[in-house]
Order: structure tokens, then sequence, then C-alpha cells
């Protein structure tokens, strides 16, 4: 009994150093050089804990938060960056970095400062946006409901559920139909160089539709163009003979 419980004492001793030097191991492989510090995920609460900003890695950024409630965003982890809460807890906008190479080796890239209207989705941006060669960026502005978002969302998540059927049929029709007219939120305005690299500003309509342009071409060709509801030119400063 004497010797098993030496020999007991013995493993036991060794296994603790055994779990102290992988310890030390992992901790020198995390800690930063001095005046450096590593963390995935930052978040700065106030005092009644709520988060008023969050600084995240990709994989851990926050999925979209509103009144109490957390709603899965698209694209939300590609990129890394900052999140802003207001004195609610809602978020409000955020400044977020990325690009990756896809999988036929198209590369992609972008960039934005985004601004959110009260409890709803961006409502002002500046954007930078690259895909696989072809670049747009500048300022775009939003027009938005005044729908609260999270019943927004909940209202979509629950058509989405529905059994189908008719009933699921004629919500998704009615569905598609409001947001063709922009009743969830169109761009209004563009500033900035469009993918055909033409400096240009576009204003659009309720749904989204470009109706006037300006823009000045690389090669220094400047026009004013009013358009339709469908994207045709309708009338053209100067006229093109």
């Amino acid at each position: 009994m004497n010797k098993e419980l030496r020999w007991l004492r013995a493993y036991a001793a060794v296994a603790t150093l055994a779990l102290v030097v992988i310890a030390v191991a992992a901790f020198r492989q995390t800690v930063a050089p001095a005046g450096e510090i590593n963390a995935r995920r930052i978040n700065i609460v106030g005092p009644d804990g709520k988060l008023q900003l969050v600084i995240s890695s990709r994989q851990d950024m926050p999925e979209g938060f509103i009144d109490g409630k957390t709603f899965t965003s698209q694209g939300r982890h590609d990129n890394a960056g900052l999140i802003f809460y207001n004195a609610e807890g809602d978020e409000d906008g955020g400044l977020t970095f990325g690009s990756k190479i896809g999988p036929n080796g198209e590369k992609s890239a972008d960039g934005g400062l985004l601004f959110d209207q009260y409890k709803q989705d961006q409502k002002v941006g500046l954007m930078y946006d690259q895909t696989d060669g072809k670049r747009s960026a500048g300022v775009r502005v939003w027009e938005r409901p005044e729908l609260d978002l999270a019943q927004e969302v909940e209202s979509i998540q629950a058509m989405r559920a529905m059994p189908a059927g008719p009933a699921k049929d004629a919500k998704m029709k009615a569905f598609a139909a409001a947001q063709a007219r922009g009743d969830y939120g169109a761009v209004r305005m563009f500033a900035g160089e469009a993918l055909d690299q033409s400096a240009q500003i576009t204003l659009s309509d309720h749904a989204g539709h470009a109706r006037l342009r300006l823009s000045v071409t690389p090669a220094g060709e400047a026009s004013i163009e009013f358009l339709d509801a469908q994207g045709k030119v309708i009338s053209r400063l100067p006229a093109r003979h």
C-alpha cells in the first residue's frame, strides 16, 4: 500500500509539473510585447453594464442588437472593427474593414463608417467596396422606414417560418412588392467613384431607382442625365449626337 501511495504521489507531482509547463508555454505564446495588448474582443461598458463600444476581430464580432434582442447579421463576421451602441444598448453604427480571396481567386475588399437611424439600419455611410477588380467608393444616404428594425426582422422571420401554402405565398408576394417599392429602405443618394470609374452623384427615388445622375468619365466627359423608373435615360445634357 505504501509503495502504491508513493507511486501515486510521484505521478501527481509529475502531472502537475507538466500542466504548469504547458500553461507557461501557452501564456508565453499569447503575451504581447511590452506596450501592446493581444485580445480577440474588447467590450467597453457603462456603469449600468450596457455595451457602449465593442472592438472585435472578425470571428468575434457581435450580431445585431436592438430592443434587447439579438439578430443574425449577414456578412457581420467578414470584417474586424468597432461597433457602437446608444444609451439604450441598441447598436447605432460602426467602423469595419476586411478583405479576402474567393475560392476561384477573386479578390474583394470593403470598409465602411456607418451611422444608423434610431432603431433602424444604416442611414449614412462612407464606404469602399472592391470585387474582382471593380471598385466603388463614396458616400451613401439611405431612406429608412419609421418601423422598429427589431419588429421588422421578427415579422420577416415569422413569415418565413410559416408552413408552405397560399397564406405564406400571399405574404411573401406582398413583402417582395413592399421591398420593390422601397418600403424597407433604399439608397437615395450616392456621391463618389462608381464601378465604371466615373466621378458621380446619383439621386434616386423612394424605391432606389436612379432618377438624376451627374457624372464625369475618366476621359473628362461631363454629363447630366435624367432617368425613368426603369433606368432608361429620358434626357441628357449635353445631348448625344
